[in-house]
């Protein structure tokens, strides 16, 4: 069997994945941005948004316009900060804790679909692998030069 290139075997999971889970999400009325975004707040309640767009890997700009409209879906509560009142901190509301829930379920489907015919061996061989390359990428002169 002939190697693949690695960025395209990568790329057409990725892009699979990324079409099963946003077609998915977009059924719950969601943005390919907000899943990330409730899953940031589930373990960081009361974040600033410069604390979820760098961490979610979105502009500042467009986590306004996001954390808007998950505002006025009632997914999120943005409240000012009780010792500095210039701070406004984030926090999911129990329609974004329901949300999530279902993002989650969406995410253990995908998972169960793509690997369909995988023993558990494989499974975890699989993640030991991916852990390995995204360990030694994280150690190339490529990424700290960023």
């Amino acid at each position: 069997m002939k190697r693949t290139d690695l960025h395209v075997t990568l790329g057409k999971v990725f892009r699979s994945h990324w079409r099963a889970s946003t077609a998915r999400f977009a059924k719950l009325g969601l943005s390919s941005a907000q899943p990330k975004i409730l899953h940031f707040l589930s373990d960081n309640a009361g974040a600033m948004q410069k604390e979820i767009a760098e961490s979610c890997n979105i502009e500042p700009a467009t986590a306004t316009s996001v954390l808007t409209g998950m505002e006025q879906a009632q997914l999120i509560v943005r409240r000012a900060d009780e010792k500095d009142r210039r701070v406004v901190r984030t926090y999911l509301t129990e329609k974004g804790q329901d949300m999530l829930h279902e993002i989650c379920n969406i995410f253990k489907e995908i998972e169960d679909d793509t690997y369909l015919d995988f023993t558990d061996a494989e499974i975890d061989q699989l993640h030991q692998l991916l852990e390995r390359m995204a360990i030694n990428l994280s150690k190339s002169a490529y990424e700290t030069s960023i």
